[in-house]
């Protein structure tokens, strides 16, 4: 829902609405991830969605995938998936999601959702990567997921990693090729792994990224930290770099000229949409070094396009490929 200001104990009325698919949702994956896919190849063949829904909900989103053309392969769970009411304020830019209950998915849904998942990557055509995204639903246990990614063909499947929370375990027996989460999740786990680490250090960011993917034997670690400065370290080069974002509002009349994107708002203007841009970025990293890209190439272009998807309100992951160059123009990559 879109306002022109939210004010908390008073009746609010949206001046806009939609409904989406969201990000995370009661399986291990990510809905935002598939759709950011198909933004960037124009249909969504590219992705095959493995997911876990119950209830009316989940076969709301099963119609809304439908409809938008997505590849998805639905185990049943027998209480609703949960939905997730997310407000925008334009008078103060600020987002307020109000998340509804989930309860633990079924055991049988969770050993079938693992079943599914290596036959999968085990069969005769196994997937380029995999790509695990979000927090994991209650009843999913850590353990089924490092299963999981045990068990793809490494020769055949590059294993992306956008998670943080319990996801350990992966990390430390699948040997993951690309690692991307934000600055507060990389310092979280490097002081987990690492107690000693000096989290005071200016540049403690980079440094993290570098120790977690030596430590863990990551191939690349990419951190965001929303329009503040992106790292990414690579373990194989034993090199690091630096992204500098542009500021969407100082320019935008340069980013959005001749666009898809209507900049006379109701508001008299742009309004930022930060939701579902990390799921935008990782769609689009991973897609291009599938592509050929290189891990630092993939990843300005992966931050190009999240940033390209804040220039519009609603729906998430929906992002302009004009406009994403453009950013991708003014992007500074600097190796440190």
């Amino acid at each position: 829902m879109l306002f022109d200001s939210l004010a908390l104990g008073q009746v609010n009325r949206a001046l806009k609405q939609t409904s989406s698919l969201g990000g995370k949702g009661k399986r291990h994956g990510s809905q935002n991830f598939a759709f950011a896919t198909k933004q960037l190849y124009g249909h969504g063949s590219q992705v095959t969605l493995l997911q876990i829904l119950g209830g009316s909900t989940g076969r709301q989103i099963e119609a809304l995938e439908a409809s938008e053309g997505l590849k998805f392969i639905t185990i049943s769970t027998s209480q609703a998936t949960r939905t997730c009411t997310t407000c925008l304020d334009a008078a103060t830019g600020q987002m307020t999601e109000l998340v509804g209950l989930s309860d633990p998915i079924d055991p049988a849904a969770a050993t079938q959702y693992v079943q599914t998942a290596i036959q999968i990557l085990q069969s005769a055509a196994p997937p380029k990567a995999l790509a695990i995204c979000g927090s994991l639903p209650s009843g999913l246990d850590p353990a089924h997921i490092a299963h999981i990614a045990s068990n793809r063909q490494m020769e055949n499947t590059l294993l992306f990693v956008d998670s943080a929370k319990h996801i350990l375990p992966t990390l430390q027996t699948a040997h993951a090729n690309v690692f991307k989460v934000n600055s507060d999740e990389i310092l979280d786990i490097v002081q987990t792994i690492a107690p000693d680490f000096d989290t005071t250090a200016a540049d403690k960011v980079v440094r993290a990224a570098r120790a977690v993917g030596n430590m863990l034997e990551i191939d690349v670690v990419a951190v965001t930290d929303g329009p503040a400065t992106a790292y990414l370290a690579d373990r194989l080069q034993d090199r690091q770099w630096a992204f500098s974002v542009p500021d969407l509002l100082a320019d935008r009349e340069y980013y959005l000229d001749d666009s898809s994107i209507n900049d006379k708002s109701e508001f008299g203007k742009l309004v930022l949409n930060p939701l579902g841009a990390g799921d935008t970025c990782s769609a689009v990293m991973l897609n291009s070094i599938l592509d050929g890209m290189s891990a630092t190439d993939a990843f300005a272009l992966g931050l190009s396009a999240a940033s390209a998807s804040c220039l519009v309100p609603m729906p998430n992951c929906v992002f302009d490929k004009a406009v994403m160059r453009r950013i991708r123009e003014r992007v500074l990559v600097t190796e440190l």
